[in-house]
């Protein structure tokens, strides 16, 4: 593995992944229980794979930000401030950001044409038939493996580097909790354990930001981290741009851009994602996901900014780990610019502190894909093509079944991964040149009705050699004629290769389908109509696939917002503000540098009170009800009904309301089943 000593004994590594993972699980399976006996919500197909279709935006919020914050967020945004500067932890947090808020066209189109569904692949079966839907599903179960592979890849090189614990170990053991409560409490379980796993981490987050700007003995100001960047580039000098204070770096816009575009893929074409929204209420999807998306934003700035910039400023201090020299591309490579930065700040419980951010990142991410592969292979594959009448409880079957097979998947790639030399890196540039072209698949699935299946059938895939030849051909030219695993690095030929198999693709579909056009446009309000719900529904989840004609309109309106934040964020802060930077060829003043530095952390504490306290105010009367109880040692005589719950969760609705839409959605129900 590495060719370098941890600064943790292996003892931190099997102790998180196995003692804090089984925890998990029994915490889970608690809050599981409690569910059922205290609230009615007992664990049937629909609750299992959708959440019941009705979360609040304080728990959509909290669960897109724990779904983003992989490993490579917390330890990639470190390595990019270490190497880059002042630039790195930035670039990384706003074109993750744009990823999220370009993906809320879609989310609210999904409430809007397909509240019925379980997952966006099923109106590909819904619109193109067999041909088109196993075309999608290749791409949508492609993103899911890797993705899972990338967030068990950089989780167990993670542990491995900081602890010496064996990676196939790792590998194995890091899922196996995630597994357990995943199977145990379905999507809900999900959204639970996400806010948990968000809190902590917000919590290390801000401790290290302000130890490292406010009362270290080492840094203990902004003023004093910019001094000690420019002693330390004079050493050691930036190998790709002007300086560590400047955002003049080329090979940081060409790297930024590259992961921005291949990630597209990764929120546009992960299940998981997509089955955030298909949980939400739908009046809560845009609030959801865009605040999710400005929280998360500041986890890679804020974490890049104090322990990767920490890392690069006390390269010069005789008790630094590497001292005298700087970190190798080993460690580079395996994320540790964090650990090193928090272990300079904190000792060995900064270490083990950044350890258990990577442990909650690896198993909150791990837990979405997994249930986001269980669905898919519930409904797209078992209930279509194997057993369309299949109940409810054959459902739950195959999604605990799927579940366990496909965390045993994860470890065996994440391994192969390991062995035959990928990094995190790597991975994240590559996967966006094979699976780019579906971004703009489902999104003309969803908003162009002229769209045909041959166009889809021939399009996709010819984006994505589109995408590969042009890679392998930049790699030959700016690689030194030379085409390896490393030369496919180079950071313009993964831009070129990224934007070649984005922005064909679209183009190839758009041809065929005006060279050979469907006789009729499909009609795109028949997206969700065919799709049944199984036998074990009840009441909550019969009125959450109804739409009113009043959140009808909200949605609509939101559309229009979601283009006002796209334009501000994507263009004037990634494009404009990013390439005037750039253009300047300056440092940072001081002054300047301060304010960024005081902006990161105001900003951070406004973002972990919004993710921590909003899903727990929402949800407060059902808190107070099984509080009331528990401190009693009392089980309630009949669990908190749905009428009860949504009326004390939406106090603006009338019982007549209630009783109206009630009535509405199960003729919908009944209509759709028909």
């Amino acid at each position: 593995m590495a060719d370098f000593q941890p600064i943790l004994s292996q003892g931190y590594g099997y102790g998180f992944a196995v003692g804090i993972g089984a925890a998990f699980a029994l915490l889970m399976a608690i809050l599981t229980r409690i569910l059922s006996r205290f609230m009615g919500q007992v664990q049937n197909s629909e609750r299992f794979s959708t959440a019941s279709r009705n979360v609040n935006s304080g728990l959509i919020a909290s669960s897109t930000v724990s779904a983003w914050t992989w490993p490579a967020t917390l330890l990639s945004s470190g390595a990019w401030s270490y190497t880059h500067g002042i630039s790195g932890g930035f670039l990384y947090g706003v074109g993750g950001t744009v990823q999220i808020t370009l993906f809320l066209f879609l989310a609210i189109q999904i409430k809007l044409k397909a509240p019925t569904a379980h997952t966006v692949s099923e109106c590909f079966a819904i619109r193109f038939g067999t041909a088109g839907h196993w075309v999608y599903l290749c791409y949508c179960i492609c993103t899911n493996v890797l993705i899972s592979s990338l967030l068990l890849l950089g989780g167990s090189q993670g542990f491995a580097a900081a602890t010496g614990m064996h990676v196939v170990a790792a590998s194995f053991l890091l899922p196996l909790g995630v597994m357990a409560y995943t199977a145990l409490g379905g999507l809900k379980a999900t959204f639970i354990s996400d806010w948990i796993h968000t809190v902590i981490i917000y919590i290390i987050l801000i401790v290290t930001s302000y130890t490292v700007y406010c009362t270290s003995s080492l840094i203990g100001s902004p003023s004093k981290m910019y001094d000690l960047l420019k002693e330390v580039e004079e050493v050691f000098p930036s190998a790709s741009g002007q300086s560590y204070l400047s955002f003049h770096d080329s090979e940081m816009l060409f790297l930024t851009w590259s992961v921005m575009l291949g990630g597209l893929s990764s929120v546009f074409g992960d299940p998981g994602y997509s089955q955030r929204a298909i949980a939400s209420d739908a009046k809560s999807v845009f609030q959801g996901y865009l605040m999710g998306g400005l929280c998360w934003w500041v986890i890679p700035m804020s974490l890049g900014s104090s322990a990767g910039l920490a890392c690069r400023a006390l390269l010069l201090n005789p008790s630094f780990v590497t001292y005298p020299n700087p970190l190798s591309a080993a460690e580079i490579d395996s994320g540790m610019p964090v650990i090193y930065g928090m272990y300079m700040i904190f000792g060995t419980s900064g270490a083990a502190a950044g350890l258990l951010m990577l442990f909650m990142s690896v198993t909150s991410a791990s837990s979405a894909e997994l249930i986001a592969f269980s669905s898919v292979a519930t409904y797209d594959v078992y209930r279509i093509y194997i057993k369309p009448d299949a109940s409810g409880k054959e459902l739950v079957r195959i999604s605990h079944l799927a579940v366990f097979s496909f965390s045993m998947l994860m470890a065996v790639l994440s391994v192969v991964f390991n062995y035959i030399g990928v990094t995190v890196g790597w991975l994240l540039s590559f996967i966006g040149i094979i699976l780019s072209p579906e971004v703009f698949a489902v999104t003309m699935m969803l908003f162009w009705p002229k769209m045909t299946k041959l166009s889809l059938l021939i399009g996709a895939p010819l984006g994505t050699l589109t995408g590969i030849g042009c890679w392998v051909g930049s790699t030959y030219v700016y690689g030194g004629h030379i085409v390896n695993k490393d030369t496919l690095m180079v950071s313009k030929a993964t831009f070129i290769g990224n934007i070649a198999a984005l922005f064909s693709a679209p183009i190839y579909i758009v041809i065929i389908s005006l060279l050979k056009p469907d006789t009729h446009p499909f009609d795109l309000n028949l997206l969700g109509k065919d799709i049944k719900m199984a036998d074990d529904y009840d009441q909550e989840e019969e009125e959450a696939i109804h739409v009113s004609e009043k959140d009808k309109k909200v949605l609509k309106k939101q559309s229009i917002f979601s283009i006002a934040v796209n334009f501000f964020i994507l263009l004037l802060v990634y494009v404009m503000v990013a390439c005037v930077l750039f253009g300047v060829k300056k440092d940072f003043s001081k002054s300047s540098f301060v304010a960024f530095i005081v902006v990161c952390l105001i900003w951070v504490v406004l973002a972990a009170i919004y993710i921590i306290v909003l899903p727990l105010y929402q949800g407060r009367h059902s808190l107070m009800f099984v509080l009331k109880h528990l401190v009693r040692f009392r089980i309630p005589d009949h669990p908190m009904n749905y009428t009860e719950r949504h009326a004390s969760e939406h106090p603006h609705v009338l019982d007549g309301d209630i009783e109206t839409s009630s009535i509405e959605a199960v003729s919908y129900v009944h209509e759709s089943k028909t």
